[in-house]
């Protein structure tokens, strides 16, 4: 079971702040560190470089980590221990930075870590868990055949940053290309070159996403829902969420709620 294999030791979700509190410390097991907002420098031993949302830095056991950066930022860390003689490789972590092109999902997972922790604290299962999933997502990555050696467009990555943070608020696409310099049409295409999806439908996927979990772990009402996952209406959050899915809003609860 994953939850023997995986033991979240310390989890911690910040910001957004100025900078961190420490630029390094040394731990005795594995670090996950990752930026939901903002951009950070990092050293793990003597690998460094930048990473913004997107990225994963991971330092091994009793390896000096440092970060810095002079601006605001959000961020969560994971400390986690793994057995030595783990045989599923994807739980073997890596060292130093790992770029998640799926950020959908890398976004979903780092929402279920904080809530998860906030409703059920750091010794939950759910964690450990989530932390595999993490870590799948990075022995995804390093065994992908498909050609990486072009970089993502580190412009795309500040821009999913910006929606994830406000994806369930107001959300302008216009305002968003502006911020990166560039126009609309041009800003739509870069996204969809980078993440595979146009940002409106990178919107749509994680307030839609959010829906389903607010229908099967609660009993707020459809119109409740629509306006904590950014959409004006029930109503509205109806229709597309039964385009999307495939099934409306209620029968999705009834069927698939435990």
């Amino acid at each position: 079971m994953l939850q023997n294999m995986i033991n979240v030791d310390g989890y911690v979700y910040a910001g957004p702040q100025p900078g961190f509190q420490l630029p390094e410390d040394i731990y005795s097991n594995h670090v996950i560190l990752g930026v939901e907002k903002g951009a950070f420098d990092f050293d793990v031993g003597e690998l460094n470089g930048h990473a913004v949302f997107g990225d994963i830095v991971i330092c091994p056991p009793n390896v000096v980590l440092k970060r810095r950066t002079p601006n605001e930022i959000t961020f969560h860390m994971i400390r986690f221990t793994v057995p030595e003689e783990v045989e599923d490789s994807f739980l073997r972590p890596p060292v130093g930075k790992i770029t998640i092109h799926d950020v959908a999902r890398l976004s979903s997972t780092y929402t279920y870590l904080r809530k998860t922790e906030l409703k059920y604290g750091v010794s939950s299962p759910i964690l450990n868990h989530l932390v595999a999933d993490l870590l799948f997502l990075c022995d995804v990555e390093k065994k992908s055949t498909f050609n990486r050696k072009k970089q993502i467009d580190p412009s795309m990555q500040k821009a999913a940053g910006i929606i994830h943070k406000n994806v369930f608020g107001e959300l302008s696409m216009h305002e968003i290309a502006s911020s990166l310099g560039i126009k609309q049409p041009q800003f739509t295409r870069r996204f969809q070159a980078a993440y595979g999806v146009a940002p409106l439908e990178f919107v749509t996927r994680l307030r839609l996403d959010e829906a389903k979990r607010l229908l099967l772990e609660t009993d707020d009402t459809m119109e409740s829902i629509a306006i904590q996952c950014g959409y004006e209406n029930g109503s509205y959050l109806s229709r597309i969420f039964s385009s999307k899915i495939g099934t409306n809003p209620s029968s999705f609860r009834q069927h698939y709620r435990v």
